[in-house]
This record gives C-alpha cells, structure tokens and sequence, in this order.
C-alpha cells in the first residue's frame, strides 16, 4: 500500500518549514539526527529538495543532495511541478537551476503535462534560466 502523503509527521513538517525559509542550520540538524527525513513527501508529493529549490535556496539545496536527496523526484504540484528543476526553471532561480544542473539534474525531464524545465521558464519569462538550460542541451 502506498504511504498517505496527508500523514506528514511533525518532524517532516518542521523539515517542510526549514525548507521553505531556507533554515540551513535546523535542516543539517534535523538530518543528521534522522536520514530518512531527507525523503519525506507531502500531499502533492513534495519533497525538502523541491520546496527549497522552488524558494530559491542554493545553499539548503546543496545541503540537502549532500545528504542523499532525489534530485530527478518528480511530486504532484499542478502549478510548478515534477522535479526540483522545474520548480527553479519555472521561478527564474538560475542559481538553483545552475546547482541542480551541475548535480545531474535532468534537463529533459517531463512534467505530466508534457512540459520539459525549459517550457517552465516560459511562464514568467525566466530568460536566464532558460539561457542556463539550453547551454546544457535543453530544446
């Protein structure tokens, strides 16, 4: 049987929030005293990496593929979803598309409705992004 996604524990919800605000030091904390926290999901599916990547945390999202995050985990997002380069590409963080790009992250990648991290950067025009992208074999 599948996990419930809705059963976030209180730990992964501290490690959501650290994510989201860019709490390296509560994040490096919370991991190191419990590894598998590195994977928990939410209800759509997100993980730590794809919450700071969508923030715009360079550093948090170094330290969380430091600590064995999926870059390529694909969540349920509707907005700005699949993986982790989606999320930067779709908010012009050309930072943290340039890291998760360095790190393996898949330039081809597909969100379910067909789009690649470079038809992201269409939707706000990330232009930087999409420059990033395309000198990595994106089309």
């Amino acid at each position: 049987m599948p996990p419930d996604l809705n059963a976030a524990s209180e730990s992964e919800k501290k490690l959501f929030k650290a994510a989201k605000s860019g709490d390296l030091a509560t994040i490096r904390e919370m991991v190191a005293a419990d590894p598998s926290l590195i994977h928990a999901r939410d209800a759509s599916a997100c993980t730590p990496l794809h919450y700071a990547a969508w923030k715009g945390y360079p550093e948090v999202v170094a330290a969380l593929l430091d600590a064995g995050a999926d870059i390529q985990s694909h969540n349920q997002q509707g907005h700005w979803g699949s993986t982790p380069l989606h999320a930067a590409a779709h908010g012009g963080l050309t930072a943290v598309a340039a890291l998760l790009i360095a790190r393996g992250a898949d330039v081809h990648a597909l969100n379910p409705k067909g789009m690649t991290p470079l038809q992201e950067t269409e939707v706000h025009d990330a232009r930087a992004v999409a420059n990033l992208l395309k000198r990595h074999g994106a089309a």
